[in-house]
């Protein structure tokens, strides 16, 4: 007994010596990780002059590569000028503006200079605190900066739903609002989506109480997060949940294309095949929350359930699903014809897309966006929609998906957190 005690011990210490050799290791690999630059990239700033005044000023961590970064700078002052030439074009004169990770200030000097409303500075790392000072001084009274990440503002709205906290309140100081329809003017560079499921699930769930009010944004990014959100297949049958929502709820265009060289850090090449125009250029894009909701705010999460992948797919026929929910509903979608007693305040209307003729066999791939939503105002329109489980089914999934837009089990770069990104540690830490 004795000698299978000091057995398992002698075992138990070899365990842990090994954890420690392997933690040292492990650490040493890191330190060593952490020291390295992407050679192809110093290669490139030693090789234009006009970042010789730039690269002493950049953190080591913007001259690694990543496979998805948690923040982009711009560094290339041409291109700040082009940007701010553009955008400011499209500004509403007397809307705030925030500029997100202004990094060395190019671009908001340029904005400074084209127009004479003050611009919201938030900066998610300390380390470009001293060249935001010095831009604050040069321009006094123009500039309120602060030291948070407001792209990362969806972290926050989760800890405000756990605990009932006012941490977005309190990031947004002077800007937070009650008015649904102020335009709040946000500009920035955004590697990822998380931001704007953000703001989808903002507008879906928190529509009365956003403090946002009515985004719109001039975002560069990279051009296949751009084309997934837009995917014209979506409008044409395609079901795509983050898509159609991204799509009912905003307006969108590209305003330009712009070098992606000129902004920090470089990323590793998608393990999927790329276009020309995205190995080499991000979109310069302005989205615009659409002034008229797809349906009834009170309805916006009941359409975000009806859009998820569990409720229907492009193969699901139309009239066996909704029977599903409300038994007999089909004959009024094969007329045509919907029974006298509708709630009209959340039924389609004129500005509604018609549906086409609709059978039994019908499927919701064959149905555009807009029809799909006319389908979804008439369900929800028919007096038996209070009585079917449907709502009752939402609101039990409320607690787990208000806090967070999933992304339909997609594993793919576009639809990953940002908490999960390969820089994020390293970024903050700066």
């Amino acid at each position: 007994m004795l000698v299978n005690t000091m057995t398992i011990r002698k075992t138990n210490i070899k365990l842990l010596l090994m954890r420690f050799r392997h933690k040292i290791n492990n650490q040493s690999e890191e330190l060593d990780e952490n020291t390295k630059v992407a050679q192809g990239l110093m290669n490139y700033l030693n090789s234009n002059k006009e970042y010789n005044d730039v690269v002493p000023h950049l953190p080591r961590m913007l001259l690694k590569k990543y496979k998805t970064p948690e923040t982009m700078y711009l560094i290339n002052r041409k291109t700040a000028k082009d940007i701010s030439t553009i955008i400011t074009r499209n500004f509403e004169k007397g809307a705030p503006i925030v500029e997100v990770n202004p990094g060395l200030g190019f671009l908001t000097e340029e904005i400074l200079r084209n127009q004479n409303n003050p611009v919201y500075l938030f900066e998610s790392t300390k380390f470009f605190q001293k060249s935001l000072q010095e831009l604050h001084e040069k321009y006094p009274n123009r500039i309120i900066y602060k030291i948070a990440d407001f792209f990362g503002m969806w972290k926050l709205a989760f800890q405000d739903k756990i605990d009932q906290g006012n941490r977005i309140k309190d990031l947004l100081g002077d800007l937070a609002t009650d008015k649904i329809g102020r335009k709040l003017q946000i500009v920035g560079a955004m590697p990822g989506l998380s931001f704007v499921k953000h703001l989808i699930n903002t507008i879906v769930f928190h529509n009365i109480t956003n403090q946002l009010g009515r985004p719109d944004l001039f975002i560069i990014l990279p051009t296949h997060h751009y084309e997934f959100l837009t995917d014209l297949n979506v409008q044409h049958g395609k079901h795509k949940s983050v898509p159609s929502l991204f799509q009912s709820l905003f307006q969108y265009k590209v305003l330009q294309k712009v070098p992606k060289a000129h902004f920090l850090p470089w990323t590793f090449p998608p393990t999927k095949k790329t276009s020309v125009i995205d190995e080499h250029f991000l979109y310069l894009v302005n989205i615009t929350q659409k002034e008229a909701l797809p349906c009834h705010p009170a309805y916006l999460p009941l359409l975000w359930y009806f859009f998820k992948p569990q409720t229907f797919s492009k193969s699901t026929r139309v009239i066996p699903m909704l029977e599903q929910w409300i038994p007999g509903c089909g004959v009024w979608l094969i007329t045509g014809q919907d029974p006298p007693d509708v709630n009209k305040e959340v039924a389609p209307d004129e500005t509604d897309a018609p549906l086409p003729h609709m059978t039994i066999f019908t499927e919701f791939g064959d149905l555009t966006l807009q029809q799909k939503i006319t389908v979804f105002k008439r369900f929800v329109s028919w007096p038996e929609f209070e009585h079917c489980p449907f709502r009752a089914t939402v609101e039990n999934s409320l607690p787990k998906f208000a806090s967070h837009l999933d992304s339909e089990g997609d594993t793919e770069p576009h639809l990953d957190d940002l908490e999960h990104s390969d820089s994020e540690n390293e970024l903050e830490n700066m």
